[in-house]
C-alpha cells in the first residue's frame, strides 16, 4: 500500500527516534518510502516487518535488503544477515514491529494535524464512517478508512495516506481483544469518538457485554481534552458511563429513537423503500430540525444519520451542506443493496453479521415486504466469533425471524441449523425452513429459492463474510454480479 508517508526522506537517526528504537547499524543515507513486504521493496525503501498469524516478516529480511532496502526496523535480525547487508544499510531494533508501524503513523499524523473523527462499536462501524464522511467532506478535504483497514496495521497506513490539503480524518477503529483500541485511541488521538452501539460480536474473546463495553470504551483513551464522544442513548450500557467519561474532561452526547434521557432524539421517523427521514430533536433546548433524509431504508440507519449531523454541526457546517452530505451517501460492499430480480426484491447484506446486525436487517426485510404487498423470505447464514454463545443467539434470531412473520427460513452452514431450532421454537412451520450444511453448495439454495419466490416477494441474505452468502446471488441473479471483499 503506497502513502503519503513515502513521499518523506528520512534519516536513520529520525527514524530511530520517531519509534524509539536502537541504532545497530547506522547509515549516512536518507531513507524513503515504508514497505511491510519484502517481494514489493525498492532500493531505498524502509523495510519493517510484521508478524502474522501465517508468516513472520523477519524471515525475509534478506530478501528484503537484496531487493534494495537501505534501513531495517526490527525486533530482531539474525546475525548471518546482519553480516551479509552491505555497509549502507541501517538497522534499528524496537521491542515490537506492529507498535513502531502505530508510532511512525502518529509522528506523521501529527505534521498534518486534521481533525480526528474515530467510530467504534459493535454493528454498523462502516455505514455510519462512510455516513460522517459523507457530511464532513461536503464542507472540508477529509480522509476515510477504506476497504478493512480499522486494525492495529490497517488504521496507521491509512493515517499514512494523509494529504496536506486534509482537515479531516474519519477513522474505523475495529478490534477482536482488549487493549486494542487503547492503542488505536493512543495512535489517532480522536477529537470525536462516535460509539454506535453494544451488541455481541467478538463476545467469544471479551465473555460478556459488559466487557465488549469496556473494550469499545478504550477508544477514549487517547482523546484530546475537552473532545466529544458520541454515544448510542438507547443503550443501558453506555448511558450508565455519562458520569465517567465527564470526569475524563470529555462532553458525552447521547441519541436515541426512544424516549429517554439522551441528548437529541430522532422523531417522526418515515421509511420507503429507497429512502429514510426523520425530525431531530435538542431535549435540552426544545429545538427541532425536521425532515433530515437519508438515501438508504432501516430504522438502524437513523442513528448512523444523527450522529453525521451532529458531527458537521459541531466541525460549524451550514445546515444546507449537512444535508447535502447526507444525501450523497453510498453504502459500501455488500451492505443493504437493495434491488429487483425478475419481480422480486432482493436485500443483499452479505458483508458480515451479528445478532443485533441480523435483526436490523430482519425489520427491513419486514419494512420492505409490507410496502409491498408480498411474502418475506431470509436466509441467512453462520454468525462467527460468538464462542459457547453461539447456540443461544443464533436461536434468538430464529425465534426473531419467526415473530416477525417471515414466509420462508432458509439456513447456511451448521451453525446456522440453531436458526431453524429458535424459529420452530418461536411457532415456525418445520415445512417452511430448510437448512443446508454444506456451504459449498450454493447452487442448491439457489434452486430452492427459484421454485418459491414470485413477484411482489422479498428475500434477505445475511451472514458472517466467512460463509459468502453472495455466492447464492451469483447462482440466482448472475446478472447482479455481488462486489466481493
Amino acid at each position: 500500500m503506497k502513502t503519503q508517508f513515502d513521499t518523506l526522506s528520512l534519516s536513520t537517526q529520525a527514524l530511530a527516534s520517531m519509534v524509539g528504537g536502537t541504532v545497530v547499524r547506522t547509515s549516512s543515507s536518507t531513507h524513503k518510502g515504508l514497505v511491510t513486504d519484502s517481494r514489493i521493496v525498492e532500493k531505498g525503501n524502509i523495510f519493517l516487518p510484521l508478524r502474522g498469524e501465517r508468516a513472520d516478516g523477519h524471515n525475509f529480511i534478506g530478501a528484503a535488503v537484496a531487493n534494495g532496502a537501505t534501513c531495517v526496523i526490527a525486533e530482531q535480525v539474525a546475525e548471518e544477515t546482519m553480516r551479509a547487508m552491505p555497509a549502507g544499510c541501517a538497522v534499528i531494533l524496537v521491542p515490537n514491529t506492529l507498535y513502531a508501524l502505530g508510532s511512525m503513523a502518529k509522528w506523521y499524523k501529527e505534521t498534518i494535524n486534521p481533525r480526528v473523527i474515530a467510530v467504534t462499536g459493535s454493528v454498523g462501524n462502516t455505514t455510519t464512517k462512510q455516513m460522517i464522511h459523507a457530511v464532513v467532506s461536503a464542507g472540508m478535504p477529509a480522509l476515510r478508512t477504506e476497504g478493512n483497514y480499522n486494525n492495529e496495521i490497517g488504521l496507521p497506513l491509512t493515517l499514512m495516506q494523509l494529504e496536506k490539503k486534509h482537515v479531516a480524518a474519519v477513522l474505523e477503529a475495529g478490534m477482536s481483544f482488549r487493549w486494542e483500541l487503547h492503542r488505536l485511541s493512543l495512535i489517532c488521538e480522536p477529537d470525536v469518538t462516535v460509539i454506535t452501539n453494544i451488541g455481541t460480536s467478538h463476545i467469544e474473546n471479551l465473555g460478556s457485554r459488559e466487557g465488549i463495553r469496556d473494550a469499545k470504551l478504550e477508544m477514549l483513551d487517547g482523546m484530546k481534552p475537552g473532545g466529544v464522544v458520541i454515544l448510542n442513548g438507547d443503550e443501558p450500557l453506555l448511558t450508565a458511563e455519562r458520569d465517567a467519561i465527564t470526569a475524563r474532561g470529555l462532553t458525552p452526547i447521547y441519541i436515541a429513537k426512544e424516549a429517554n434521557d439522551a441528548d437529541y432524539l430522532a422523531e417522526n421517523i418515515r421509511m420507503t423503500t429507497a429512502d429514510s427521514m426523520f425530525d431531530l430533536r435538542n431535549v435540552k433546548t426544545g429545538d427541532v430540525t425536521k425532515d433530515i433524509c437519508i438515501p438508504v431504508t432501516g430504522a438502524h440507519n437513523i442513528g448512523n444519520a444523527m450522529a453525521a449531523f451532529l458531527i458537521g454541526r459541531y466541525f460549524g457546517m451550514e445546515e444546507a451542506d449537512i444535508r447535502r452530505g447526507l444525501l450523497s451517501f453510498e453504502n459500501t460492499g455488500m451492505r443493504q443493496k437493495i434491488f429487483d430480480h425478475d419481480g422480486y426484491t432482493v436485500i443483499e447484506d452479505c458483508y458480515n453479521a451479528s445478532p443485533e446486525s441480523m435483526g436490523a436487517a430482519l425489520r427491513v426485510l419486514a419494512s420492505l415486504s409490507d410496502e409491498r404487498k408480498g411474502r418475506m423470505c431470509a436466509v441467512l447464514g453462520d454468525m462467527r466469533e460468538l464462542g459457547s454463545f453461539a447456540p443461544v443467539l443464533h436461536k434468538r434470531v430464529g425465534s426473531f425471524a419467526a415473530d416477525l412473520g417471515v414466509d420462508l427460513l432458509i439456513t447456511f452452514g451448521k451453525e446456522a441449523h440453531a436458526i431453524a431450532d429458535g424459529a420452530v421454537i418461536g411457532g415456525m412451520p418445520t415445512e417452511r425452513i430448510v437448512s443446508f450444511d454444506d456451504l459449498e453448495n450454493p447452487g442448491a439454495a439457489a434452486d430452492c429459492l427459484r421454485a418459491w419466490l414470485k413477484k411482489g416477494d422479498t428475500v434477505l441474505f445475511k451472514a458472517s463474510r466467512a460463509v459468502a452468502m453472495e455466492r447464492v446471488i451469483a447462482v440466482l441473479a448472475p446478472e447482479a454480479a455481488p462486489e466481493t471483499h
